[in-house]
């Protein structure tokens, strides 16, 4: 039986709030097969870095009025795909439009005011897309900032964490493992590196 090695990232946000992809998220996937980007990307070119270390599939991420990016809105907003004999989901995970904007807004507040977290966001998030998606055996999501690995029925899903974050979060990617049965989930947390960074 042959593994499958799946390296995921989401909102990288580059150029608008990140200059460029650490050199610790590139190291991480090291030897993966394929790539999944849950979107918030922002300059869909960054893209290509990750394309130089294994084929890359995006979706688009959610509306920033602050550095005016949409995340790249020449994404599609859902990717699926069939790898290991699994369907597999890729999504950003947020609400699309103008009720998902306000939604958001109250989630920063609720989140600031301390009445909420990026794990009630990454559980209610999960149970919504396993309604929406019930065929999918993976789905993998962002938005949050904060990595989720979650099984709800027969689906498993994942948000890898941020790799640009806020002054509470930590930044972290993920790799998944197919191929051994169960799929193997470890999360990557990304720490500060010295010297120059890698990327685009």
């Amino acid at each position: 039986m042959s593994i499958l090695n799946i390296g995921l990232i989401s909102d990288t946000h580059i150029p608008h709030r990140l200059k460029q992809l650490p050199g610790a998220a590139l190291d991480a996937f090291a030897g993966v097969d394929v790539i999944l980007h849950a979107g918030d990307v922002d300059d869909p070119r960054v893209l290509d870095t990750l394309r130089g270390i294994a084929p890359t599939y995006a979706v688009r991420g959610n509306v920033h009025l602050q550095d005016f990016s949409d995340g790249g809105a020449m994404l599609p907003a859902v990717v699926e795909l069939q790898l290991d004999d699994r369907h597999i989901v890729l999504t950003h995970g947020h609400r699309p439009g103008l009720p998902g904007f306000f939604l958001k807004g109250l989630e920063v507040a609720a989140q600031w005011l301390r009445l909420t977290s990026p794990e009630d966001s990454n559980t209610h998030i999960a149970h919504r897309l396993a309604r929406l998606y019930p065929d999918a055996d993976i789905i993998v999501f962002g938005h949050t900032h904060q990595a989720h690995v979650e099984q709800v029925g027969d689906t498993l899903l994942i948000n890898p964490g941020a790799v640009c974050t806020g002054k509470r979060e930590k930044p972290s990617v993920a790799r998944m493992r197919l191929g051994t049965g169960s799929p193997e989930v470890e999360i990557i947390p990304l720490f500060p590196t010295t010297g120059e960074d890698r990327g685009v």
